[in-house]
């Protein structure tokens, strides 16, 4: 793959790719940067900052602004990628008031800066290798700036930048993505895409299952992924983005949620084994990824797109402040439904949960009892504005919804 950026000649070196995406050249024109595979064509990586938090290579400092000092990556342009990514080493610092923003080139044109949320959802229980943010998705991008803007002027170690191509992968390639129903359907199971459908290269994850011995709540999140004027024909390329970051770049065993429902109402089936997992099998319960310290007795579901009021991702359609549409909320009603009726689980009531610790978004010690719930969500567990302020006021009468498909 083959960048050009323009960036000043003091800033001209080297910028590692995971091993190499070299810029090459003098002077303030554009400057040709080669690039070569993350551990996978559908990855590539951009360091911009050393092991001590310095500006390296890709990225230099702007003057200090009212918000604190802007970095930026100047203007990066080259082949195809579908989603970008920030992440930065494990155990590094962030400023807590840190912010990306990123504006992305299409069709010969420099687009509006937009918002790139820095919040994740953690997977204690995965050995992942590196922290970061959600994979933004950029549609068919050629190229990006990224600015990042600090009040203490500092920035994470190892930070990088990935560029996301889940085209590249051969499941993708060879898919015909037609929907197809779930294996074998189960009593009051709705229609559940399959992980085929969009695109999942099962190479990538851990084989066999990760399984708990049971269910006790259902976490909603929202995924802040970009804007939420996705198109249907979007939607496949968007959940595989999420895939690939998570494994290849943040280092994660498999897909973080247990299923994702988009827009349109489409419910898509995550981690493996989230369809056949259910009480009395050999597949009691599925071990997520989706929030630190109590991805256990939990399963998560995540709503495709960003329900944060003022958010500036909540695209044409659906203004500033943000609203899970209808078919949205009826869809995930329906898979509420069939998973608590599945583990017994009294929508309207509540349960007990127990931290792992972790730390992180997780302020709760090991051993900490937390009542919840028994549907709630990840900021009723970790510090986090997800599932976004317009979903979780609407969490009421979710919890009234799914006791009525169950009454």
């Amino acid at each position: 793959m083959r960048f050009r950026k323009t960036i000043p000649a003091v800033a001209l070196g080297v910028v590692s790719l995971t091993a190499s995406l070299a810029v090459t050249g003098t002077g303030t024109a554009a400057t040709a940067v080669e690039a070569t595979a993350a551990d996978s064509t559908q990855v590539e990586e951009a360091t911009l900052t050393d092991s001590k938090g310095k500006p390296s290579g890709a990225l230099s400092a702007k003057a200090a602004s009212p918000a604190g000092t802007v970095f930026s990556t100047g203007e990066i342009t080259g082949e195809r990628f579908s989603s970008i990514g920030l992440s930065w080493k494990k155990e590094s610092a962030v400023d807590s008031g840190l912010t990306a923003e990123a504006r992305i080139h299409r069709d010969g044109a420099w687009e509006s800066w937009r918002e790139v949320p820095l919040e994740l959802d953690e997977g204690v229980a995965e050995e992942v290798k590196r922290a970061g943010a959600p994979a933004f998705y950029t549609d068919e991008a050629d190229g990006v700036e990224v600015r990042l803007t600090s009040p203490k002027g500092s920035l994470p170690r190892d930070l990088r930048l990935s560029f996301i191509d889940p085209a590249q992968s051969p499941a993708v390639a060879s898919s015909d993505r037609r929907p197809r129903s779930a294996r074998t359907a189960q009593a009051g199971q709705p229609d559940v895409k399959l992980r085929k459908d969009w695109g999942a290269d099962e190479a990538l994850a851990d084989p066999g299952y990760k399984t708990q011995p049971s269910i006790k709540a259902a976490l909603v999140h929202h995924t802040v992924t970009g804007n939420n004027s996705y198109t249907q024909e979007q939607v496949p390329e968007i959940i595989n983005g999420i895939y690939v970051q998570h494994i290849l770049v943040l280092g994660y065993g498999d897909f973080p949620y247990h299923f994702v429902v988009d827009r349109f109402g489409g419910i898509w089936e995550g981690r493996k084994g989230s369809i056949e997992m259910r009480p009395g099998t050999g597949i009691p319960g599925i071990l997520g990824g989706h929030a630190s310290g109590f991805n256990t007795n939990t399963f998560g579901v995540a709503t495709l797109g960003n329900f944060e009021p003022n958010s500036s991702e909540g695209g044409e359609d659906t203004g500033p402040d943000p609203k899970p549409s209808e078919a949205m909320t009826r869809s995930l009603a329906d898979l509420l439904a069939w998973k608590a009726g599945q583990y017994q689980l009294k929508p309207e009531g509540s349960t007990q949960l127990v931290s792992a610790g972790g730390g992180g978004t997780n302020p709760h010690p090991v051993g900490a009892v937390l009542d919840v719930p028994v549907i709630s969500s990840h900021k009723d567990v970790n510090v986090t504005a997800c599932p976004g302020g317009k979903l979780y006021e609407m969490l009421p009468d979710l919890r009234k919804q799914v006791a009525d498909r169950l009454g």
